[in-house]
């Protein structure tokens, strides 16, 4: 699964250069009294959303979680394969609850237009059925595919900084 996550990555980065760079130009346009960039408001909340969501999902990706990772490292062997499943399944439903309600929340007004852009509304609503599809994919994967010793462990070390668990 090495694939997804560099996409979900690539993503993630994408949507945070671009929160910072709209961002930016508020800032500098506001600071000059420069008109006719009010949109660049809109485009840092809408790429907030996705850095914010798709981040969500790569840290459970990765395993970052620290309240499961806690409860579960103090725990005795057998007692960390059922917290790791427990965990899957907590997983599990809430990305079934993004996803329903994301997809819910697109079909009732996935056309309503952003007010500045008039981009439609499902540029922001999609982030929700995203991060629930990809939380459903990895309890699933943790709850019935075979994980690797090496992806059952814990998160990245200070020492690995940023290198992370694949999953």
């Amino acid at each position: 699964m090495r694939f997804p996550l560099r996409l979900l990555t690539a993503a993630g980065i994408g949507s945070l250069l671009v929160m910072v760079a709209a961002t930016l130009i508020a800032v500098v346009t506001r600071f000059l009294g420069t008109t006719g960039f009010e949109w660049s408001y809109e485009v840092a909340g809408i790429a907030f959303i996705w850095t914010t969501f798709l981040g969500a999902g790569l840290a459970e990706a990765r395993r970052e979680n620290a309240a499961f990772e806690v409860l579960r490292s103090a725990a005795s062997p057998p007692w960390q394969r059922l917290l790791e499943k427990l965990g899957a399944v907590v997983v599990l439903i809430v990305g079934a609850a993004l996803l329903v309600s994301g997809i819910a929340a697109i079909d009732r007004s996935g056309l309503v237009p952003t007010p500045l852009l008039r981009w439609p509304g499902f540029v922001q609503l999609t982030a929700a059925p995203v991060l629930g599809a990809c939380l459903g994919v990895l309890a699933l994967r943790r709850l019935f595919g075979r994980v690797p010793p090496s992806e059952a462990h814990a998160p990245a070390t200070v020492g690995q900084q940023g290198a992370g668990t694949p999953v």
